[in-house]
């Protein structure tokens, strides 16, 4: 049991292994050259280890919040940090790209296990309201900054050391934020457990996985390759396997989609992070591809949009509380869709100043991240809030590949002006069931 339990340690806790799960999904990508190179592998090969992460966090992100509320979120969070600090080091010291995936996707499922249980320890230390508002604030701009700075610093460290040494820096990080929350992080679960349902689970993470595996390798290999519908059509049985289940205590409880509020924060946090993560992802192949600009250069044009990134949820962490909660959920996916439009008009020009507007605007876009947090959390009982929270957060994933494959046609067909409009239009789609519930005339609240 914890010596002293206090709200910073848990909120400094959450915090770095947010900090440290983005920083591993954005900072390999950086590094992937250089696995190719170091491991003698093919670019497929390497790019799974930025896939296999992807795929198993958000295949088990649900179940793992799940788990949580019922096992203990402080259990659970100090089994994901002991593994992925295991995972890790594994990585590190991969001999040959296959085994490098495995690991990897190892490190993805305990990945799943920390972000499926940050919120909602945050939501047990700090009661809602204002300091609950101002704690997922601070945890969401860990997340930002670690965008903002994990190009950065991976960068350095592959230039420097090498690629393994992206994965030897969670380390020592990993074994301080295990050790602060063995002293300090308190207990919460479920005070009246639902029973656990292995075939629940198994279900739900073959069926997202199905479908997460068809976003990555679809645009890859074509739907006319060899076996390539096969895991779509086990992944969409085995999804409506899930719908068709029907016991008297569910453990992954979807009735929280009754409610109009927070289906329509699921639906706003899937649209925006498919607009915002894949349009963000292929522009930046433009601005170091056609536009000639180096990477050093590139990076320091992209702080314009990390800035933003990392300061709105702390600014709005202490101020949503005065806001209807629609009108929030609405602006983060508005944001994205005028930073969007505002590159698409002006990204021709090759000149940066006249991009910045753009880039300030979507980095603001980021407080989607705490509103969607929030709003899940509101929405459901405390001891529920593992599932609250794994839902939201597994529609962020899925966004980001949904954005990644879906925005590369359009990038494919019609340079990046046609990407930018296209994501545009999916995220004034996530804002619309919100703009919907604020015409409405009866009151909403989570």
């Amino acid at each position: 049991m914890p010596t002293g339990h206090r709200p910073a340690w848990t909120l400094a806790v959450a915090s770095a292994a947010g900090y440290l799960l983005v920083l591993d999904l954005v900072g390999v990508n950086i590094a992937l050259p250089d696995m190719r190179r170091d491991l003698g592998a093919g670019l497929a090969e390497v790019q799974w280890a930025v896939d296999a992460y992807a795929l198993v966090l958000a295949g088990m992100l649900l179940t793992a919040g799940a788990l949580a509320d019922r096992l203990g979120r402080r259990r659970m969070l100090l089994g994901g940090l002991a593994a992925f600090t295991a995972t890790s080091l594994a990585c590190g010291l991969a001999p040959a790209a296959p085994a490098l995936d495995v690991f990897r996707a190892a490190q993805g499922c305990a990945a799943a296990a920390l972000y499926g249980t940050a919120s909602p320890l945050l939501a047990a230390a700090y009661p809602a309201g204002r300091e609950r508002n101002r704690a997922l604030g601070v945890y969401a701009a860990a997340s930002g900054a670690a965008i903002a700075t994990g190009p950065i610093v991976s960068g350095a460290l592959t230039g420097v050391f090498g690629w393994r040494a992206i994965f030897f820096l969670n380390v020592p990080v990993g074994a301080a934020a295990f050790a602060a929350a063995v002293a300090t992080v308190r207990e919460s679960r479920d005070s009246r457990p639902r029973p656990l349902d292995p075939a629940a689970a198994a279900l739900l993470t073959a069926g997202l996985g199905g479908l997460l595996w068809a976003l990555i390798e679809v645009p890859r290999l074509g739907w006319a390759a060899p076996g390539v519908l096969l895991p779509v059509a086990a992944g969409g049985a085995a999804l409506a396997g899930l719908l068709r289940r029907r016991v008297p205590e569910p453990m992954i409880d979807l009735s929280l989609l009754r409610n109009r509020l927070y289906a329509a924060n699921a639906a706003a946090a899937l649209f925006s992070h498919a607009a915002g993560s894949g349009s963000l992802a292929y522009f930046s192949l433009y601005v170091q591809g056609p536009m000639g600009t180096a990477p050093v250069r590139a990076g320091l044009w992209f702080l314009t949009y990390s800035g933003p990134a990392l300061a709105a949820p702390l600014i709005l962490g202490r101020i949503a509380h005065r806001f209807p909660p629609a009108a929030l959920v609405a602006t983060g996916p508005l944001l994205t869709a005028a930073s969007t439009l505002l590159l698409a008009a002006t990204y021709r020009t090759g000149s940066w100043p006249a991009m910045v507007p753009g880039f300030a605007v979507g980095g603001l876009g980021a407080i989607g991240n705490l509103v969607s947090s929030q709003v899940a959390l509101a929405a459901a009982p405390a001891e529920r809030a593992g599932v609250a929270a794994g839902i939201t957060n597994t529609a962020k994933q899925m966004g980001i590949a949904v954005g990644v494959a879906v925005l590369g046609v359009p990038y494919g067909l019609y340079g990046p002006g046609g990407m930018l409009v296209t994501a545009a239009m999916l995220a004034v789609l996530g804002a619309l069931p919100a703009l919907g519930l604020m015409r409405a005339k009866e009151p909403v609240s989570p």
